[in-house]
């Protein structure tokens, strides 16, 4: 059971500062840096010059709850509490993907396809919101060491201009 959770307009429209997750390919998991105490925006906080990466990662790597009965046996459908905040009379827009329905499938060309889905479902929004004017998402398999699958994002700013692209290597290889 979900108990939303409501905001005033005024709460809503007050401008907020989103510091930016940075991805590391090496360990495959993103994490914040301390801004120079020079930095314009937040100086001494956290740093907030990638805000566009961010709410990618946040967008593919959130587990976004799974559809009533997608696994019986499973009772745990994941979800951000998040999903419940919404401003007053707006209804809340679940973030998130449902990548992580697919960390214990085998690697096949269906799943990797299952996959692109699944991301640009989670970065839809980016454009419905015009935070940018297109999104593509690609993904393959990885077939040595060990079988796995990639995705790979490319964003579109409003001015036209290529403003992400990044490839993910590897979501999860198989065991």
């Amino acid at each position: 059971m979900t108990y939303p959770i409501t905001i005033t307009r005024e709460q809503a429209a007050a401008p907020a500062l989103f510091w930016s997750t940075f991805w590391d390919e090496a360990e495959q998991l993103g994490d914040w840096r301390v801004a120079p105490a020079a930095d314009p925006v937040n100086p001494g906080g956290l740093d907030a010059s990638e805000q566009l990466a961010s709410a990618v990662i946040i967008s593919l790597f959130t587990d976004k709850r799974a559809p009533e009965g997608w696994r019986p046996d499973v009772a745990d459908r994941r979800g951000w509490w998040g999903d419940g905040v919404a401003a007053e009379g707006e209804v809340a827009e679940a973030i998130g993907s449902h990548l992580w329905l697919l960390r214990n499938e085998v690697a096949t060309e269906e799943i990797a396809e299952l996959a692109r889905i699944y991301a640009e479902e989670a970065l839809a929004w980016l454009t419905r919101d015009k935070v940018a004017a297109s999104v593509s998402v690609t993904s393959g398999l990885i077939e040595t060491p060990r079988r796995g699958v990639w995705l790979d994002v490319k964003i579109t700013g409003r001015d036209g201009a290529l403003a992400y692209d990044r490839r993910f290597a590897r979501l999860w290889s198989e065991i």
